[in-house]
């Protein structure tokens, strides 16, 4: 067997043996940046961060204005993890949505919040 027919065929098993290991953990770690946009005014959609949270089972700390077109709202989780929520108006009627939980993410927590305020948004949007 040739070195390069041996490279090949360690390096098979070793990616193999990697995806093994990631699948164990992948579906609760949020890898890459989850966001989501709204149709709804930076405002509308700050008021439901806040009210979201409690209903998805975290804390509410605070919101912060960073700028005239960002918020961070921040919060807990049940075990202690830092919970920040990035909002950015991208218009008068579209807001960017981008949570992160901990260290890595905690994808479905961070759906959990995504519905909550869905339905927040949704209930601003046909009060008006």
């Amino acid at each position: 067997m040739s070195f390069s027919s041996r490279l090949a065929t360690v390096s098979v098993v070793l990616a193999l043996g990697l995806s093994g290991c990631t699948a164990s953990w992948a579906p609760q770690v949020n890898p890459v940046p989850y966001y989501t946009y709204y149709p709804a005014s930076l405002t509308v959609v700050t008021a439901a961060a806040e009210k979201a949270l409690p209903q998805a089972g975290m804390q509410f700390t605070g919101a912060k204005q960073i700028s005239p077109t960002t918020v961070e709202v921040h919060g807990y989780d049940s075990e202690g993890n830092a919970v920040l929520i990035n909002l950015t108006s991208k218009g008068a009627a579209v807001t960017k949505f981008s949570a992160r939980i901990g260290l890595y993410g905690h994808l479905q927590e961070v759906q959990q919040i995504e519905h909550w305020m869905g339905r927040y948004v949704g209930q601003a949007i046909s009060s008006k």
